[in-house]
């Protein structure tokens, strides 16, 4: 697959990608340029955002090499995300008038500093997770097209979005996520079309069975029932709720009006694309041991020469578009700590006024070596976006709803809901996923994992309800 063609398209992309970031770091002139591209983004750029953030290497490479297990029913992870975004849409106009940078400003203004200060400090810790599964995903990519180590793919991918989103900041990003958008949804389109045509043409080559011979079928099979549905929807629809990275392209919106109407917009696209997603996870069941990704593997299977490139491009895009606003808002959040609280300005950092610009892409920099040092050790993209977003949502998404819808609770109360769901979610994503443990899932029946799950949403509401309060209590 590897040829000179697709490295000179490659390489071209990257350039274009490249001028964008170099005129985008002449407009960031200021901290809030960074973080929010000022607060004035058009609702075609959030929902462009939006989309391509979503679909990340995790959301496509991950859900298509998972098919040999969930077949059909991969699609699941992207109509989940629907599912999320949709019920975000009655939430929007308080999310984004309770937010300033991020997530942790939000929680600020609902319940106080104590439980900011605790947000702060896990959810970067669970996104570093989450920025590794894109760095994953892209090495395996990069292994598709070129004869490189795992170790080697990894380490260029994560060099290329690490400078590329400490160049632009979110200018970059927003700037170039409607492209990457529009190319990753008709790449799909593309590869899925000529997937159809093949199998009814008795096409391609090795004998790629018919659809539906092999694969486990859509919506529910033996690999995946509807308790994993639920548990899924707890762990990762919920994200697309309450998530950190679904926040910041809120919060770079113009007005409340426009990020309601990108969330909406967001949430439509999703849903067809959720449905190639299960297609092509589906057709690619009889690829055996495939080198790299198994979407290439499909492309290298249906696809006229002429259009490997677009593919190859198309892949690029969905890491580069989901790694830059993951690192991006993890990032933003951890500089946040240093940020005035004056929510009539943007101020620069206290601790460095002079430098403020340095300081957040040196903690871009520092962030997404962390989250390649993951990568390293971990190799499985769909077991590790779970794991952190598992934890990411048991500590969460509950004290987030709680607070969207009105209601507050004393802020000991929240600091401990969302370190004990957190906490109790990794002991359940531990039991799952270590050899060592899994003796002990076994335990009430061969539930206990998903008993763990749900009580680490249960808990953390138990401890909220525990501690309600009024606003004007909280304030005093």
């Amino acid at each position: 697959m590897y040829s000179t063609p697709m490295t000179a398209v490659l390489l071209a992309y990257l350039a274009v990608l490249a001028v964008i970031a170099f005129k985008s770091t002449r407009s960031v002139k200021e901290i809030a340029d960074f973080f929010v591209a000022k607060k004035g983004a058009s609702s075609r750029a959030v929902s462009g955002s939006l989309v391509a953030s979503i679909l990340g290497g995790s959301a496509i490479i991950g859900a298509v090499d998972a098919g040999p297990r969930l077949g059909g029913a991969a699609a699941w992870f992207m109509l989940t995300g629907a599912l999320g975004l949709l019920a975000l849409i009655p939430l929007s106009k308080q999310a984004y008038t309770l937010g300033k940078y991020s997530l942790p400003d939000l929680i600020e203004n609902m319940y106080g500093k104590g439980p900011r200060a605790v947000a702060a400090i896990v959810i970067p810790l669970a996104w570093t997770g989450i920025i590794a599964a894109q760095i994953i995903a892209a090495a395996k990519l990069l292994q598709s097209f070129a004869p490189v180590s795992y170790e080697s793919a990894a380490a260029i991918v994560a060099a290329v979005f690490i400078l590329y989103t400490m160049a632009g900041g979110q200018h970059s990003i927003l700037r170039t996520d409607f492209l990457q958008a529009v190319i990753i949804v008709v790449g799909l389109a593309v590869l899925a079309v000529f997937c159809l045509a093949s199998t009814r043409s008795g096409i391609p080559a090795q004998n790629i069975a018919q659809i539906g011979e092999q694969a486990p079928a859509f919506p529910f099979n033996a690999n995946f029932s509807p308790i994993d549905l639920l548990l899924l929807l707890l762990t990762y629809g919920t994200t697309f709720t309450a998530g950190p990275d679904i926040f910041s392209r809120l919060f770079c919106a113009k007005d409340a009006r426009t990020a309601k109407k990108s969330i909406s917009i967001a949430a439509t696209v999703l849903v067809p694309v959720a449905i190639v997603i299960g297609y092509l996870a589906a057709f690619g069941v009889s690829i055996e041991n495939p080198q790299g990704a198994r979407i290439t593997a499909i492309a290298q299977q249906v696809l006229p020469p002429p259009l490997i490139p677009l593919i190859a491009v198309m892949l690029l895009s969905v890491v580069l578009s989901s790694a830059d606003t993951l690192l991006l808002s993890s990032s933003v959040i951890i500089c946040s700590q240093f940020i005035a609280r004056d929510e009539s300005t943007i101020a620069p950092p206290k601790f460095l006024d002079h430098h403020p610009l340095f300081t957040a892409r040196s903690i871009t920099t520092v962030n997404g070596v962390v989250a390649l040092f993951v990568a390293l050790h971990f190799t499985d993209i769909i077991s590790t976006l779970l794991l952190a977003l598992a934890v990411y949502a048991g500590a969460f998404t509950v004290p987030v709803l709680w607070g969207l819808f009105g209601l507050r609770s004393k802020p000991g109360f929240v600091a401990a809901a969302i370190i004990a769901g957190g906490a109790i979610a990794l002991v359940a994503k531990l039991l799952e996923n270590t050899e060592s443990l899994q003796a002990l899932s076994l335990l009430a029946g061969g539930h206990l994992v998903d008993i763990l799950t749900v009580a680490a949403f249960a808990v953390n509401g138990l401890l909220l309800a525990l501690g309600k309060t009024s606003t004007n209590q909280l304030k005093k």
